[in-house]
Protein backbone atom coordinates (compact mmCIF):
# COMPACT_ATOMS: atom_id res chain seq x y z
CA UNK A 1 0.00 0.00 0.00
CA UNK A 2 2.93 2.30 0.62
CA UNK A 3 3.27 2.68 -3.24
CA UNK A 4 -0.26 4.71 -3.11
CA UNK A 5 1.33 7.29 -0.73
CA UNK A 6 2.54 10.19 -3.38
CA UNK A 7 3.69 12.94 -1.27
CA UNK A 8 3.73 15.21 -4.50
CA UNK A 9 0.33 15.46 -5.22
CA UNK A 10 -0.77 15.70 -1.94
CA UNK A 11 1.45 18.08 -0.86
CA UNK A 12 0.28 21.81 -1.75
CA UNK A 13 3.63 24.40 -2.11
CA UNK A 14 3.40 25.99 1.00
CA UNK A 15 2.23 23.44 3.44
CA UNK A 16 3.54 22.41 6.97
CA UNK A 17 4.27 18.51 7.74
CA UNK A 18 4.08 17.60 11.22
CA UNK A 19 4.96 14.57 12.41
CA UNK A 20 6.03 13.44 16.33
CA UNK A 21 9.72 12.90 17.64
CA UNK A 22 11.23 10.56 19.65
CA UNK A 23 9.63 7.13 19.27
CA UNK A 24 6.27 8.20 18.64
CA UNK A 25 8.48 9.30 14.74
CA UNK A 26 6.30 7.26 11.80
CA UNK A 27 9.43 6.18 10.42
CA UNK A 28 8.16 4.55 7.43
CA UNK A 29 6.36 7.77 6.57
CA UNK A 30 8.81 9.74 7.06
CA UNK A 31 11.06 7.25 4.86
CA UNK A 32 8.59 7.08 1.80
CA UNK A 33 8.81 11.26 2.25
CA UNK A 34 12.64 11.39 1.96
CA UNK A 35 12.59 9.45 -1.06
CA UNK A 36 10.08 11.41 -2.84
CA UNK A 37 11.51 15.02 -1.78
CA UNK A 38 12.69 15.98 -5.69
CA UNK A 39 9.05 15.38 -6.82
CA UNK A 40 7.95 17.49 -3.81
CA UNK A 41 6.87 21.42 -3.93
CA UNK A 42 8.56 23.08 -1.39
CA UNK A 43 7.19 23.15 1.81
CA UNK A 44 8.10 22.92 5.68
CA UNK A 45 8.32 20.57 8.31
CA UNK A 46 7.45 20.67 12.24
CA UNK A 47 9.37 18.61 14.01
CA UNK A 48 10.26 17.84 17.54
CA UNK A 49 13.18 15.17 19.48
CA UNK A 50 14.80 13.76 16.86
CA UNK A 51 15.90 10.00 17.46
CA UNK A 52 16.29 9.00 13.93
CA UNK A 53 17.88 10.31 11.02
CA UNK A 54 14.85 8.88 8.23
CA UNK A 55 15.28 12.40 6.60
CA UNK A 56 18.40 13.02 4.77
CA UNK A 57 19.38 16.59 5.99
CA UNK A 58 21.49 17.29 2.91
CA UNK A 59 18.42 16.40 1.09
CA UNK A 60 16.22 18.42 2.26
CA UNK A 61 18.75 21.58 1.91
CA UNK A 62 16.93 23.36 -0.84
CA UNK A 63 13.44 21.63 -0.73
CA UNK A 64 12.31 22.11 2.48
CA UNK A 65 12.19 24.29 5.59
CA UNK A 66 12.63 22.68 8.42
CA UNK A 67 11.09 23.92 11.49
CA UNK A 68 11.83 22.50 15.03
CA UNK A 69 11.08 22.77 18.66
CA UNK A 70 14.90 22.87 19.27
CA UNK A 71 18.19 20.77 18.27
CA UNK A 72 18.23 17.77 20.78
CA UNK A 73 18.59 14.65 19.40
CA UNK A 74 19.37 14.05 15.76
CA UNK A 75 17.40 17.47 15.57
CA UNK A 76 20.37 19.31 15.35
CA UNK A 77 21.94 17.90 12.34
CA UNK A 78 19.73 20.44 10.16
CA UNK A 79 21.39 23.05 11.61
CA UNK A 80 23.92 23.10 8.80
CA UNK A 81 21.15 23.43 6.09
CA UNK A 82 18.83 25.70 7.92
CA UNK A 83 16.83 25.09 11.41
CA UNK A 84 14.27 27.42 12.50
CA UNK A 85 13.28 26.31 15.80
CA UNK A 86 10.29 27.61 17.60
CA UNK A 87 10.65 29.18 21.30
CA UNK A 88 7.25 27.78 22.93
CA UNK A 89 6.70 26.39 26.05
CA UNK A 90 5.53 22.71 25.45
CA UNK A 91 2.70 23.34 27.54
CA UNK A 92 1.92 26.05 24.84
CA UNK A 93 2.27 24.08 21.37
CA UNK A 94 -0.95 22.06 21.39
CA UNK A 95 -3.23 25.22 22.02
CA UNK A 96 -0.75 26.88 19.62
CA UNK A 97 -1.18 24.40 16.81
CA UNK A 98 -4.87 23.87 17.71
CA UNK A 99 -5.91 27.31 17.11
CA UNK A 100 -3.91 27.31 13.56
CA UNK A 101 -1.62 29.86 14.94
CA UNK A 102 1.25 27.22 13.82
CA UNK A 103 -0.14 26.14 10.64
CA UNK A 104 -0.04 22.72 10.21
CA UNK A 105 -1.36 21.33 6.70
CA UNK A 106 -0.34 17.65 6.37
CA UNK A 107 0.10 15.21 9.46
CA UNK A 108 2.09 11.75 9.15
CA UNK A 109 1.22 10.02 12.32
CA UNK A 110 2.56 6.58 13.85
CA UNK A 111 -0.40 4.98 15.68
CA UNK A 112 -1.54 1.67 17.61
CA UNK A 113 -4.48 -0.27 16.96
CA UNK A 114 -6.64 -1.74 19.29
CA UNK A 115 -10.21 -3.72 18.85
CA UNK A 116 -10.71 -1.53 15.43
CA UNK A 117 -9.53 1.98 17.50
CA UNK A 118 -7.11 4.27 16.54
CA UNK A 119 -4.21 5.49 19.57
CA UNK A 120 -2.05 7.62 19.41
CA UNK A 121 1.56 5.98 20.51
CA UNK A 122 4.10 6.67 22.76
CA UNK A 123 3.95 10.26 23.38
CA UNK A 124 1.00 12.83 22.76
CA UNK A 125 2.30 16.07 21.74
CA UNK A 126 0.84 18.89 18.68
CA UNK A 127 0.34 16.23 16.34
CA UNK A 128 -2.65 14.72 18.49
CA UNK A 129 -4.44 18.65 17.83
CA UNK A 130 -3.03 18.93 14.25
CA UNK A 131 -5.09 15.55 13.07
CA UNK A 132 -8.59 17.44 13.53
CA UNK A 133 -7.60 20.43 11.60
CA UNK A 134 -4.99 18.96 8.43
CA UNK A 135 -5.88 18.71 5.22
CA UNK A 136 -4.55 15.59 5.07
CA UNK A 137 -3.56 12.97 7.47
CA UNK A 138 -1.65 9.85 6.65
CA UNK A 139 -1.01 7.10 9.65
CA UNK A 140 1.04 4.12 10.04
CA UNK A 141 -0.54 1.34 12.36
CA UNK A 142 2.17 -0.52 14.25
CA UNK A 143 1.77 -3.77 15.12
CA UNK A 144 4.57 -3.67 17.69
CA UNK A 145 3.77 0.05 19.05
CA UNK A 146 2.03 -0.27 22.53
CA UNK A 147 -1.32 0.57 23.23
CA UNK A 148 -2.52 3.31 26.23
CA UNK A 149 -5.15 4.79 28.11
CA UNK A 150 -5.49 8.71 27.87
CA UNK A 151 -5.47 11.37 25.41
CA UNK A 152 -4.78 8.81 22.67
CA UNK A 153 -7.57 8.25 20.88
CA UNK A 154 -8.36 8.57 17.51
CA UNK A 155 -11.30 8.90 15.22
CA UNK A 156 -11.68 6.73 11.99
CA UNK A 157 -12.86 9.18 10.52
CA UNK A 158 -9.67 11.84 10.83
CA UNK A 159 -7.53 9.29 9.04
CA UNK A 160 -6.97 10.06 4.99
CA UNK A 161 -5.15 6.92 4.37
CA UNK A 162 -3.70 3.96 6.73
CA UNK A 163 -0.32 2.04 5.78
CA UNK A 164 0.11 -1.36 8.23
CA UNK A 165 3.72 -1.26 9.22
CA UNK A 166 5.59 -3.37 11.48
CA UNK A 167 9.15 -2.52 13.26
CA UNK A 168 10.33 -1.99 16.79
CA UNK A 169 10.34 1.45 18.00
CA UNK A 170 13.62 3.58 18.46
CA UNK A 171 15.08 2.61 21.70
CA UNK A 172 17.27 4.56 24.27
CA UNK A 173 18.91 2.66 26.90
CA UNK A 174 19.29 3.92 30.04
CA UNK A 175 22.58 5.53 30.76
CA UNK A 176 25.25 4.13 33.02
CA UNK A 177 25.60 6.82 35.39
CA UNK A 178 29.40 7.61 36.06
CA UNK A 179 30.62 8.39 39.82
CA UNK A 180 29.98 11.92 39.51
CA UNK A 181 26.28 11.73 38.06
CA UNK A 182 25.80 9.02 40.98
CA UNK A 183 26.84 11.85 44.00
CA UNK A 184 24.80 14.43 42.53
CA UNK A 185 21.71 11.61 42.52
CA UNK A 186 22.27 11.02 46.34
CA UNK A 187 22.19 14.76 46.86
CA UNK A 188 18.90 14.98 45.11
CA UNK A 189 17.66 11.75 46.35
CA UNK A 190 18.37 13.34 49.87
CA UNK A 191 15.64 16.13 48.87
CA UNK A 192 12.93 13.94 48.00
CA UNK A 193 11.26 12.66 51.11
CA UNK A 194 8.73 9.69 51.03
CA UNK A 195 4.80 10.05 49.39
CA UNK A 196 6.25 12.66 47.15
CA UNK A 197 5.24 12.97 43.41
CA UNK A 198 8.38 13.39 41.03
CA UNK A 199 8.57 14.41 37.92
CA UNK A 200 12.02 13.69 36.09
CA UNK A 201 13.50 13.81 32.73
CA UNK A 202 15.62 11.56 30.59
CA UNK A 203 19.32 10.99 30.64
CA UNK A 204 22.07 9.72 33.31
CA UNK A 205 21.72 12.58 35.84
CA UNK A 206 18.35 11.78 35.97
CA UNK A 207 18.66 7.76 35.70
CA UNK A 208 21.17 8.32 38.71
CA UNK A 209 18.30 10.24 40.74
CA UNK A 210 15.48 7.29 40.07
CA UNK A 211 18.78 4.50 41.28
CA UNK A 212 18.97 6.45 44.23
CA UNK A 213 15.20 6.30 45.17
CA UNK A 214 14.62 2.74 45.43
CA UNK A 215 14.70 3.06 49.20
CA UNK A 216 11.43 5.58 48.73
CA UNK A 217 8.24 4.31 49.89
CA UNK A 218 4.99 5.34 48.34
CA UNK A 219 5.64 8.00 45.91
CA UNK A 220 3.97 9.46 43.04
CA UNK A 221 4.80 10.14 39.27
CA UNK A 222 3.72 13.27 37.16
CA UNK A 223 5.82 13.69 33.97
CA UNK A 224 6.74 14.70 30.76
CA UNK A 225 8.56 11.93 29.19
CA UNK A 226 9.75 8.99 31.24
CA UNK A 227 12.29 5.58 31.03
CA UNK A 228 12.76 2.69 32.02
CA UNK A 229 13.88 3.73 35.37
CA UNK A 230 10.31 4.74 36.25
CA UNK A 231 9.14 1.43 35.08
CA UNK A 232 11.11 0.02 37.61
CA UNK A 233 10.16 1.84 40.72
CA UNK A 234 6.80 1.06 39.59
CA UNK A 235 7.19 -2.51 39.75
CA UNK A 236 9.65 -2.43 42.76
CA UNK A 237 6.22 -0.73 45.06
CA UNK A 238 8.75 2.54 45.34
CA UNK A 239 6.06 4.59 43.01
CA UNK A 240 2.21 3.62 43.50
CA UNK A 241 0.93 7.10 43.32
CA UNK A 242 -1.09 5.84 46.54
CA UNK A 243 -1.08 9.72 47.86
CA UNK A 244 -1.47 11.59 44.64
CA UNK A 245 -4.80 13.64 45.25
CA UNK A 246 -5.34 14.17 41.20
CA UNK A 247 -4.79 11.48 39.15
CA UNK A 248 -4.45 8.58 42.57
CA UNK A 249 -3.69 5.67 41.71
CA UNK A 250 -1.92 6.33 38.06
CA UNK A 251 1.31 7.08 36.96
CA UNK A 252 0.81 10.35 34.62
CA UNK A 253 3.12 11.14 31.36
CA UNK A 254 2.97 12.49 28.18
CA UNK A 255 5.42 10.31 26.61
CA UNK A 256 7.80 7.38 26.98
CA UNK A 257 11.20 6.86 25.96
CA UNK A 258 13.24 3.98 26.71
CA UNK A 259 13.42 0.53 25.44
CA UNK A 260 11.54 -2.20 24.31
CA UNK A 261 11.03 -3.69 28.14
CA UNK A 262 9.41 0.02 28.66
CA UNK A 263 7.10 -0.38 25.51
CA UNK A 264 6.39 -3.36 26.82
CA UNK A 265 5.75 -2.54 30.24
CA UNK A 266 3.38 0.61 29.05
CA UNK A 267 1.27 -2.03 26.78
CA UNK A 268 -2.37 -2.32 27.96
CA UNK A 269 -1.50 -1.34 31.45
CA UNK A 270 -4.28 -0.30 33.37
CA UNK A 271 -2.47 1.99 35.72
CA UNK A 272 -0.91 4.05 32.92
CA UNK A 273 -2.01 7.39 31.22
CA UNK A 274 -1.05 8.94 28.77
CA UNK A 275 -1.83 12.67 28.62
CA UNK A 276 -1.37 15.77 25.93
CA UNK A 277 1.05 18.18 27.70
CA UNK A 278 -1.73 20.95 27.93
CA UNK A 279 -2.46 18.75 30.79
CA UNK A 280 1.11 17.19 32.39
CA UNK A 281 2.27 20.54 31.96
CA UNK A 282 -0.50 23.05 32.95
CA UNK A 283 0.51 25.04 35.45
CA UNK A 284 -3.11 25.16 37.13
CA UNK A 285 -2.73 21.12 37.15
CA UNK A 286 0.61 21.28 38.48
CA UNK A 287 -0.32 23.56 41.41
CA UNK A 288 -3.06 20.63 42.69
CA UNK A 289 -0.41 18.21 42.87
CA UNK A 290 0.87 18.97 46.80
CA UNK A 291 4.51 17.79 47.08
CA UNK A 292 5.36 17.93 43.45
CA UNK A 293 9.57 17.45 43.11
CA UNK A 294 10.86 18.26 39.73
CA UNK A 295 14.46 17.24 38.56
CA UNK A 296 15.66 18.92 35.38
CA UNK A 297 18.82 19.63 34.03
CA UNK A 298 20.15 22.61 32.15
CA UNK A 299 23.11 23.15 29.98
CA UNK A 300 24.26 26.21 32.14
CA UNK A 301 23.28 28.38 34.87
CA UNK A 302 24.03 32.05 35.68
CA UNK A 303 25.42 33.33 39.09
CA UNK A 304 21.40 35.16 39.18
CA UNK A 305 19.70 31.95 38.46
CA UNK A 306 18.48 31.96 34.58
CA UNK A 307 19.16 28.68 33.15
CA UNK A 308 19.69 27.84 29.11
CA UNK A 309 18.67 24.48 28.24
CA UNK A 310 18.98 25.14 24.66
CA UNK A 311 21.64 26.79 23.11
CA UNK A 312 26.18 25.75 23.53
CA UNK A 313 27.96 28.42 21.72
CA UNK A 314 26.12 28.83 17.96
CA UNK A 315 24.17 25.89 17.85
CA UNK A 316 21.00 24.63 19.63
CA UNK A 317 21.42 21.12 20.88
CA UNK A 318 18.73 21.12 23.72
CA UNK A 319 15.04 22.15 24.03
CA UNK A 320 12.78 24.35 25.80
CA UNK A 321 10.51 21.54 26.05
CA UNK A 322 8.78 21.41 30.09
CA UNK A 323 11.68 23.44 31.86
CA UNK A 324 9.94 26.40 32.71
CA UNK A 325 6.54 24.44 32.94
CA UNK A 326 7.93 22.15 35.50
CA UNK A 327 9.92 25.12 36.83
CA UNK A 328 7.46 27.19 37.39
CA UNK A 329 4.23 24.54 38.45
CA UNK A 330 7.02 23.14 41.37
CA UNK A 331 6.77 26.38 42.63
CA UNK A 332 3.29 26.47 42.81
CA UNK A 333 2.21 22.70 44.27
CA UNK A 334 1.89 23.11 48.13
CA UNK A 335 5.99 22.09 49.64
CA UNK A 336 6.60 21.20 45.78
CA UNK A 337 9.94 22.21 44.78
CA UNK A 338 12.19 22.60 41.10
CA UNK A 339 15.77 20.98 41.29
CA UNK A 340 17.57 21.57 38.67
CA UNK A 341 20.81 19.05 38.59
CA UNK A 342 23.61 19.26 36.64
CA UNK A 343 27.49 18.77 36.58
CA UNK A 344 29.75 21.13 36.97
CA UNK A 345 32.06 21.73 34.24
CA UNK A 346 31.74 20.65 30.40
CA UNK A 347 33.92 19.24 27.85
CA UNK A 348 36.32 17.60 30.33
CA UNK A 349 36.49 19.89 32.55
CA UNK A 350 37.24 22.77 30.34
CA UNK A 351 34.46 24.82 30.99
CA UNK A 352 32.36 25.64 33.72
CA UNK A 353 28.32 25.01 33.99
CA UNK A 354 28.09 27.77 36.24
CA UNK A 355 28.83 31.28 34.72
CA UNK A 356 28.32 35.08 35.89
CA UNK A 357 26.25 35.76 32.40
CA UNK A 358 25.08 33.12 30.12
CA UNK A 359 27.38 32.29 27.11
CA UNK A 360 24.43 32.56 24.21
CA UNK A 361 22.15 35.07 26.32
CA UNK A 362 19.12 32.83 25.49
CA UNK A 363 17.11 32.95 28.32
CA UNK A 364 15.17 29.31 28.96
CA UNK A 365 13.77 29.56 32.55
CA UNK A 366 13.80 33.09 34.62
CA UNK A 367 15.39 33.46 37.88
CA UNK A 368 12.64 34.40 39.44
CA UNK A 369 11.59 30.74 38.45
CA UNK A 370 14.68 29.18 40.03
CA UNK A 371 14.47 27.15 43.24
CA UNK A 372 17.52 24.41 44.04
CA UNK A 373 20.74 24.00 41.83
CA UNK A 374 22.20 20.62 42.62
CA UNK A 375 25.42 20.20 41.17
CA UNK A 376 28.35 16.96 42.65
CA UNK A 377 29.60 19.77 45.46
CA UNK A 378 26.18 19.82 46.99
CA UNK A 379 22.83 22.02 46.96
CA UNK A 380 22.40 25.15 46.29
CA UNK A 381 18.77 26.92 47.52
CA UNK A 382 18.04 29.62 45.80
CA UNK A 383 14.14 30.43 46.51
CA UNK A 384 13.97 34.06 48.66
CA UNK A 385 17.71 34.57 47.96
CA UNK A 386 18.75 38.38 46.87
CA UNK A 387 21.02 38.07 43.55
CA UNK A 388 24.25 38.88 45.90
CA UNK A 389 23.20 35.85 48.33
CA UNK A 390 22.25 33.35 44.55
CA UNK A 391 25.96 34.14 43.82
CA UNK A 392 27.66 32.83 46.89
CA UNK A 393 25.34 29.73 47.22
CA UNK A 394 26.16 28.71 43.28
CA UNK A 395 29.93 29.59 43.81
CA UNK A 396 29.77 27.14 46.49
CA UNK A 397 28.80 23.97 44.32
CA UNK A 398 30.86 25.55 41.45
CA UNK A 399 34.07 23.14 40.44
CA UNK A 400 36.99 24.41 42.57
CA UNK A 401 38.79 25.90 39.79
CA UNK A 402 36.33 28.42 38.79
CA UNK A 403 35.59 29.37 42.07
CA UNK A 404 38.17 32.15 42.19
CA UNK A 405 36.88 33.91 38.59
CA UNK A 406 33.16 33.62 39.77
CA UNK A 407 33.43 35.68 42.94
CA UNK A 408 35.76 37.84 41.16
CA UNK A 409 32.74 38.39 38.24
CA UNK A 410 30.38 38.34 41.22
CA UNK A 411 31.16 41.80 42.50
CA UNK A 412 29.79 43.22 38.90
CA UNK A 413 26.25 41.56 39.08
CA UNK A 414 23.22 44.14 39.58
Amino acid sequence: MSEAIDFAHLIREGDTIAWSGAAAEPNHLVGLLNAQLDRMPPCSALIGLGMTETLDAARVAGRMRIRALGGAGTSRRFQDVGLDVLPAHYSAIPDLVAQGVVKVDVVLAQLATDGGLYLLTPMIDYVADAIPRARVVIAEINDQAPCMQGDTSIGRGDIDHAIPVSYPLPELKPSAPGPVERTIGEHVARLIPDRATIQVGLGALPDAVLERLAAKKELGLHSGTIGDGVANLVEAGVITNRYKPLDTGLTVTAGLLGTRRLYQWAHKNPLLRLRSPRYTHDYLVLSQIPNLIGVNATLEIDLTGQMNTEVAGSRHIGLIGGHADFMRGCLRSPGGRGIVALQSTARSGTVSRIVPKLSSGIVTTSRSDADMVVTEYGVAELRGRTVSERAAALIAIAHPDYRNELAAQAERLV
